[in-house]
């Protein structure tokens, strides 16, 4: 039996949840979902995944800072790949990237909303190989 990784999506938005977790299953992953970085939190506790896909702005602006932050001082999750996907280009014309915001933002990889699949997959089975290294 093939191993499934269990990917984590964190987003207040039920819409981009139910499209990305549709992608992910029909591309091999087991998917669990949270609404808020609360919700998420006792995700990781509980299920343990093997990535993690998180909105930037939740119930707060900083949600995914102090969401991804709070996982990455943790010893027993801070290996846990983090793709943090945000519309902040969208609206402000800032765009984020693992060289220049990378150390602060405690993310392992960034993406900008709207996703496409095919660069989801691609950005999932990236970190999900590195994460193997």
């Amino acid at each position: 039996m093939k191993f499934k990784a269990k990917v984590l999506l964190v987003d207040d938005d039920p819409d981009f949840l139910e499209m990305h977790k549709a992608v992910l299953a029909r591309n091999g992953y087991e998917v669990l979902t949270a609404l808020n970085g609360r919700e998420g939190l006792e995700r990781v506790r509980t299920d343990l995944p093997d990535l993690i896909i998180l909105d930037l702005m939740m119930e707060k602006h900083d949600s995914g800072f102090s969401f991804s932050k709070q996982i990455k001082n943790d010893p027993l999750f801070k290996k846990i790949p983090i793709l943090m996907v945000t519309s902040v280009a969208e609206v402000t014309g800032y765009s984020f990237s693992l060289e220049k915001d990378g150390y602060w933002m405690k993310a392992d990889d960034f993406l900008d909303k709207p996703v496409m699949p095919d660069v989801l997959i691609g950005r999932v089975e990236k970190l999900l190989r590195k994460k193997k290294e």
